[in-house]
């Protein structure tokens, strides 16, 4: 039974993520109306935002609720939202700031999906197999995402942005339909005992008593500063840069699901490893790396590899620091470590309006360079500095 839910999920999961388009067609939207990298990076920035302000609650509420009718709610309700919005642009009454608004409440419905699912992966598998089980939930993640990224492309090259959307929604409504099959709440599944305000307060006393768990959710944040704000720039890439249309932009948001796949992967076929810490600490060096490479290759064959190699170090940061906040917490404190990863995150806005504002001012390859450098520098930090981390 557990095995056939975690395949539900990991398919629901799939559907889910073609809302990872949205990134494709809401940045393209807003570049060809404003022209310009920091509106583009305003609005994936504010798309983001609920999760800082909300990721630890939506974890507390994880640990206390039975998180399988949280997250059918959440994918009902996302596939309405991303319905209405097709609607609006289809009507032609499309303004900025509904581009703005809307869009953060989607995100805000998703940004409470992930950080459930992935508590709910360890309530299925349980702690020993908490890395596989993310790993094929990151390979579910991530083709959705490539998956999503040419659908919508295509959609919004050949019938128009709204088109985009209308696909988001089908996507979000198959989500629905299989995550509703899975039958079982798991083996692992927390207590959920006790009330929201004592929920902040015990995590809140763990975070002051644990410090490489506070270690490592300041190193998430860093990195998302860092390294995941790139993706804001992928439309002036494509556009400007390579002189790409909407369809090379999919092609390129693409390659980056196909690297995250790829690398994801391989962790699988290695199966349950130790050292994670260290793992991680080396995906950051690699990550800094491809950044570099990308604000400086040459030609576009080039830039799509340094993409491929950029795209699967996020997809190991992520299964890598997911998993290791798990482990360094209680079973009953697990939904609010993936909130409290889900807040870390939550700094992309800050980042998206920094590298928006510096690619405007510098040119988009110095802003991704610069990055680049500054994520070296965390990578070698964070290995001399956090002793604690490389053992686990």
């Amino acid at each position: 039974m557990k095995l056939r839910d975690f395949r539900l999920l990991a398919l629901s999961t799939f559907f889910e993520n073609v809302t990872r388009g949205e990134n494709v067609v809401l940045g393209w939207v807003i570049l060809e109306l404003t022209d310009s990298p920091f509106m583009v990076g305003l609005a994936v920035g504010i798309r983001h935002a609920p999760a800082f302000f909300l990721g630890i609650t939506a974890g507390t509420i994880s640990d206390l609720i039975d998180r399988r009718t949280l997250i059918r709610v959440l994918m009902a309700t996302a596939a309405l939202v991303a319905f209405l919005m097709g609607l609006l642009l289809a009507s032609g009454k499309a303004e900025l700031w509904h581009l703005l608004l809307i869009p953060a409440v989607g995100g805000t419905i998703h940004m409470m999906l992930h950080t459930i699912n992935r508590s709910f992966v360890f309530d299925l598998v349980g702690q020993e197999n908490g890395l596989l089980g993310m790993s094929y939930l990151g390979l579910a993640m991530r083709s959705g995402g490539m998956v999503g990224a040419l659908v919508v492309g295509f959609a919004l090259g050949k019938w128009g942005a709204e088109a985009g959307y209308f696909a988001i929604s089908v996507g979000c409504g198959c989500a629905f339909f299989f995550f509703t099959l899975i039958k079982s709440s798991g083996d692992s599944a927390p207590s959920r005992k006790g009330s929201l305000a004592n929920g902040f307060s015990e995590f809140w006393g763990e975070l002051k008593r644990n410090r490489t768990l506070s270690a490592l959710v300041l190193i998430v944040m860093s990195v998302e500063l860092l390294g995941f704000t790139s993706n804001a720039l992928m439309p002036s890439i494509a556009r400007d840069i390579w002189g790409m249309g909407p369809e090379g932009l999919g092609v390129l948001d693409a390659f980056s699901s196909a690297g995250g796949i790829i690398a994801i992967a391989l962790v699988s076929m290695l199966g349950q490893s130790d050292r994670q810490g260290v793992r991680f600490i080396i995906v950051l060096h690699v990550f800094g790396i491809a950044l570099l490479l990308l604000g400086l290759a040459p030609s576009v064959h080039i830039a799509i590899l340094a993409i491929v190699v950029m795209s699967g170090m996020m997809a190991l940061s992520d299964l890598f620091s997911q998993t290791l906040l798990q482990r360094l917490v209680p079973n009953d404190l697990r939904g609010r470590a993936m909130g409290a990863w889900t807040t870390a995150v939550g700094t992309a806005p800050l980042g998206n309006l920094e590298i928006g504002a510096l690619a405007s001012i510098l040119g988009v390859t110095t802003a991704i360079s610069l990055h680049g450098g500054a994520l070296i520098l965390l990578a070698i930090v964070t290995f001399v500095t956090f002793k604690n981390l490389r053992k686990i």
